[in-house]
């Protein structure tokens, strides 16, 4: 009895937790030395996400390397990611989310510990490298999709909805007592959701014609795209 017993125990799902993975390589006709690649070196212009089917705890260590965000299951980040190429649009797909940032360039270590759990063999560490992130010539730049402010809107949607759902669950539970709570609460979180949903937007302005990069020349032909939903380049012309 008690070998079937642990059978089915060993046969439960065990929750995961995900972390961001290195490209493949391409195939190389030549047999060159290529570069060790590894989600866990990043930059500090991309995200490391790391997602699980449990709460977790995260601490970062030293302090001031790395900062740790938690983030809602179908949240939408459009970003760049460590492990990924360029700017692209990932969602959060397990129960919990946690949007690791660089604040400068070095090493730290990440403890990962289940929330509530208080045994040391549950404890995960993961050494992650940040690095500065590359500057590119002008030319050689990555250029945003053609539909990057579609994808912000999409994203304030999201990050909108369930800050609505979220004060539900706060009116229901007796939290937020009155409509000045309710309207300062909402308040609060709908700038931090259009803060999330735009900065991609705004980093790819920076990137175009920020700082000692800036004319407002510059400025207009990159922004003017925004009401036609193209990229620069490509532009109709009217008959």
């Amino acid at each position: 009895m008690k070998a079937i017993l642990l059978l089915l125990t060993l046969l439960q799902d065990v929750p995961t937790i995900e972390f961001p993975t290195p490209p493949q390589p391409a195939p190389q006709i030549e047999d060159e030395p290529q570069p060790i690649q590894t989600a866990d070196t990043f930059a500090t212009d991309q995200l490391y996400l790391i997602q699980s089917d449990l709460s977790l705890v995260i601490l970062a260590s030293p302090a001031g390397v790395l900062q740790v965000t938690p983030a809602k299951q179908g949240s939408v980040i459009f970003s760049r990611f460590a492990g990924g190429k360029g700017l692209e649009e990932r969602q959060v797909t397990r129960a919990n989310g946690y949007v690791i940032r660089g604040l400068a360039a070095g090493t730290a270590e990440l403890l990962i510990l289940p929330a509530g759990s208080a045994d040391v063999t549950d404890l995960r560490r993961r050494i992650l490298n940040v690095t500065a992130a590359q500057t590119t010539p002008p030319d050689q730049r990555p250029q945003p999709p053609a539909d990057d402010v579609a994808v912000a809107f999409r994203a304030y949607e999201t990050a909108w909805r369930q800050a609505q759902s979220d004060l539900a669950d706060r009116l229901d539970s007796g939290e937020i007592t009155s409509e000045k709570l309710a309207a300062d609460w909402f308040a609060t979180a709908n700038i931090e959701a259009r803060k999330q949903a735009f900065l991609p937007l705004l980093r790819a302005e920076a990137v175009q014609f920020g700082g000692e990069n800036w004319t407002a020349e510059k400025h207009s032909q990159y922004i003017r795209r925004y009401s036609r939903g193209r990229t620069t380049g490509n532009t109709r012309t009217a008959n």
